[in-house]
């Protein structure tokens, strides 16, 4: 998308995945763009709905590239912030997991332990842009450090596909840009490290989507990070596996959703193809 430089009130980067020939010093990250809007209520779409949209989220990285398996961290998980956060958004970030303990039910906590699953690091703009210039802030695998992302941008480190299960994730924000702009790279940064790591048009009710509607996670967020930590899932999991699974969860999780629309899975695409 092209920069619309008066109305981004700030910038979320999606996930990072690295490309087939990487660049030896910068990163590829899909140009997206953030723009400031308000929370809806609860998910309010059917559950046959949800599970097609989970399969979709769960299961592609955002250049359509099929992920093999399902992955997510397995037992409670830590925070730990590394650089200057401005006490507004600490405030914010110790608000947004407060929501996702509540909603998503999902066990994370704020640490000062350096062995924190998530590490969330703030880099001036200036350089964030030099590493990922399309990416005003980003979350990846397995390094927690600034150093680490550096000294694994030519491996295969920072490949979301070769992960069976998280255990460890970095998310680097900009230091030096507006508090809406951290506060909103917090919440999908933070999800995706988390959770979903695709992108999709078709999601006017999620940060989940491409157009950036929304700034804070939404309702529909929440049931989805709820249903990717509900104890039927574990890492490691099928595409098939998960989808079978998923119309027992969402039944559980949200009873208003059980009424007719949508379909709870479609066949696995060949590996590498597009939507």
């Amino acid at each position: 998308m092209k920069r619309l430089a008066a109305l981004a009130l700030a910038f979320v980067a999606a996930c990072a995945e690295m490309p087939a020939d990487p660049d030896p010093i910068r990163l590829t990250f899909p140009e997206v763009q953030r723009f400031a809007g308000t929370s809806p209520g609860p998910a309010t779409r059917p559950n046959s709905e949800m599970a097609l949209d989970f399969i979709d989220l769960a299961f592609r990285m955002e250049s359509g590239r099929p992920l093999p398996v399902f992955t997510r961290f397995e037992g409670p998980i830590t925070v730990r912030v590394a650089g200057n956060l401005r006490p507004e958004n600490r405030e914010d970030l110790t608000d947004l997991l407060e929501r996702l303990r509540g909603e998503a039910r999902i066990d994370i906590r704020l640490t000062n332990d350096t062995e924190a699953n998530i590490v969330i690091e703030t880099v001036p703009n200036r350089t964030l842009q030099r590493i990922a210039p399309n990416a005003a802030c980003f979350v990846v695998p397995r390094v927690q450090s600034w150093a680490e992302l550096r000294g694994a941008r030519d491996t295969p480190t920072l490949n979301w596909a070769t992960l069976q299960t998280r255990e460890k994730a970095g998310v680097f924000i900009p230091s030096d840009v507006t508090p809406q702009e951290v506060r909103d790279c917090l919440h999908e940064e933070l999800a995706q490290a988390l959770g979903p790591l695709n992108d999709l048009y078709r999601l006017p009710d999620s940060v989940f989507n491409d157009d950036n509607i929304h700034a804070v996670l939404t309702g529909f967020d929440m049931l989805v990070l709820r249903a990717y930590y509900a104890p039927e899932l574990r890492s490691g999991m099928s595409e098939q596996q998960v989808a079978d699974r998923l119309p027992g969860i969402f039944s559980r999780l949200n009873p208003r959703g059980q009424r007719q629309g949508g379909t709870s899975h479609r066949p696995p695409r060949a590996p590498g193809s597009q939507r």
